[in-house]
């Protein structure tokens, strides 16, 4: 069977990508590959020691850390996730960056279980929010990037790149969803798809369930996500009266620079119990 014919019939053995137990459709979608930005080694030590004592506010001492994932800053004090990246029985939410060593308590403002998506009040520094594409994708995309905080067997110090594309036939199905083609991993779940200038075209929700596929059609397919359209993430937000930006028309940027603008709205959401 080709490499579509299992699309086809694997599209809807889905995982989703916070660092939690697996769901499966129609819980939604998860992530793509990183690439750890080069960090001078002094500088890296002294990531890996805030990464191991990170400042946590009293909210969480006694608890334990039970899922992570990715969420962005829309505006100084509203973050955007996934809704199962923290769920319904959290004790308690944080927002965070490891970079930074610190993380910040989160509440709830608002939740959608069906649309996989969720808003939580959160204050932190050096902060600047993320835009949103206002338009469609009309065609094939391969210049797209997922920011987020994947495993990888090491403390993610940074919120990291993979670069994906998106396909013509995704685009003109019409569905809640992107397709996208990349290296996937747990815990990018609720991280932004940008595209080339840096503003939000949607959501990362979930993932092909590798062994879910090769289960039912004896064929491997990995690297192969979902994402959340942005006419739902926006219809989502104007219903819960929660106010975004639009993107204004600007020039493609570089990987590099789409990532260091990410850094200024990407954090690592924990829910703890």
């Amino acid at each position: 069977m080709g490499r579509a014919g299992v699309l086809a019939a694997g599209c809807c053995i889905l995982t989703a990508c916070a660092s939690g137990p697996p769901v499966t459709e129609p819980t939604l979608p998860l992530v793509a590959q990183v690439f750890a930005p080069d960090t001078a080694q002094e500088t890296r030590e002294t990531y890996v020691m805030r990464a191991l004592t990170p400042h946590r506010p009293p909210a969480v001492e006694g608890m334990r850390l039970s899922t992570t994932g990715t969420g962005f800053f829309i505006a100084a004090d509203r973050v955007v996730t996934n809704f199962h990246v923290i769920g319904d029985s959290c004790r308690a939410i944080t927002v965070g960056n490891n970079t930074e060593g610190e993380e910040v308590e989160a509440t709830i403002v608002a939740t959608s279980q069906q649309a996989d998506l969720a808003v939580l009040s959160a204050t932190t520094k050096d902060i600047r929010p993320a835009d949103f594409m206002m338009g469609t994708l009309m065609e094939t995309h391969d210049g797209l990037s997922i920011i987020g905080y994947p495993e990888h067997g090491l403390a993610v110090l940074q919120a990291e790149m993979g670069r994906v594309a998106v396909f013509q036939d995704d685009i003109e199905s019409g569905g809640n969803y992107l397709r996208f083609f990349g290296p996937v991993r747990r815990g990018n779940s609720g991280g932004p798809l940008l595209d080339e200038s840096g503003a939000v075209a949607g959501v990362v929700t979930a993932k092909i369930n590798t062994v879910a596929v090769y289960e039912k059609t004896g064929a491997v397919v990995d690297d192969v996500g979902y994402a959340i359209r942005n006419r739902t993430v926006l219809g989502f937000l104007t219903a819960n009266g929660i106010n975004f930006a639009p993107a204004a028309p600007r020039p493609a940027l570089s990987p590099d620079d789409i990532l260091k603008r990410a850094h200024e709205f990407v954090r690592q959401v924990g829910c703890w119990k």
